[in-house]
């Protein structure tokens, strides 16, 4: 019997290494992206004076989902990063867009123009900024979402600004489905709840620093 010898093996190994490859490469998924930002994000109403502008920014997140990939927890302590679900831009970005629809609209019978910060001409007689820090943000797939943050609002006059308060958040969201659209649809709504709690808390907060003026204007002759 002849034996085969190793210059002839190589054309077999060769092939044998490139279906193997070809099968790797075939199975791999495709990336999936998701985005945290309204499908139809509504102009403020153009034509109404307004008294005030409202700039949001910066958001800070925390290095574990400052990432493109989605990350989930699977307990207390172990976190998952999605290498195929992937968010679809830049999550501070996509917050700082839900964060300013949701503002634009609950403070709009405020006249309280809402903009990013990043694009913000703070040039009005009274304008304010909102700085918002999240410490978490993130669920368990198919259970429910966490966000927690803190927001401070600061008043500019005269180029100058003047911290007004900061408060902090915790907001739990139900998810209604196992996948990670589910997730982020509920991440998003967990965003707009965030929102109108920081939009009525802005407007509490405007009318507690408006106090004094109206007593040194009731009080002079």
């Amino acid at each position: 019997m002849t034996g085969i010898g190793h210059r002839d093996l190589r054309p077999l190994l060769a092939g044998a290494m490139s279906l193997a490859l070809a099968g790797c490469l075939g199975s791999s998924r495709p990336a999936r992206f998701y985005t945290l930002e309204p499908l139809q994000v509504r102009d403020g109403p153009g034509s109404t004076a307004t008294s005030a502008m409202l700039a949001v920014g910066p958001v800070e997140l925390p290095d574990y989902v400052d990432r493109p990939q989605i990350v989930t927890r699977s307990g207390a302590n172990e976190l998952i990063i999605a290498e195929f679900d992937r968010w679809g831009g830049s999550l501070d970005n996509q917050i700082s867009t839900s964060l300013v629809a949701t503002l634009r609209d609950r403070l709009a019978p405020q006249q309280i123009a809402v903009v990013p910060w990043r694009s913000a001409v703070l040039s009005e007689e009274t304008s304010y900024r909102v700085r918002v820090s999240v410490s978490r943000f993130d669920g368990i797939l198919g259970q429910s979402v966490v966000l927690q943050a803190r927001w401070e609002l600061c008043a500019r006059s005269d180029g100058k600004e003047q911290s007004l308060g900061v408060r902090e958040a915790s907001v739990t969201e139900e998810i209604d489905g196992p996948g990670y659209d589910a997730l982020a649809s509920a991440m998003h709504r967990a965003l707009v709840r965030f929102g109108q709690q920081m939009a009525d808390g802005i407007v509490v907060a405007k009318q507690v620093a408006r106090a004094p003026e109206r007593v040194d204007r009731s009080a002079r002759p």
